[in-house]
């Protein structure tokens, strides 16, 4: 098992925007994408880091899973909420970790 972290950091006082693409991309991506092969958790920051961090975890079997699903991004569908958000975005905040799971 893979957890697949996406993290970024969003302009001061645009949470609520960027949370909103966020969802509503996350919603898509689970609809059409190999992003319904995991399963999804959405946090921010809250104590000991800034509000303005987001956290978009997928947790996938296996990194193929990962990497078929990052693939699917290409797809037309998608252009529309990675535009939304580009502006949001702290430039070079953005970032994709992923950690193997051993429990």
């Amino acid at each position: 098992m893979y957890n697949c972290v996406w993290t970024i950091d969003i302009v001061f006082g645009k949470q609520k925007e960027a949370l909103e693409i966020i969802k509503a991309w996350g919603a898509e991506k689970f609809r059409s994408s190999h992003f319904k092969n995991s399963v999804n958790r959405l946090s921010v920051g809250h104590i000991g880091k800034s509000a303005s961090h987001i956290v978009d975890e997928y947790l996938f079997e296996s990194l193929a899973d990962f990497e078929k699903a990052l693939a699917d991004m290409g797809l037309p569908q998608f252009k529309q909420y990675s535009d939304a958000i580009a502006p949001y975005i702290v430039p070079a905040s953005q970032k994709w970790t992923v950690y193997r799971m051993i429990d």
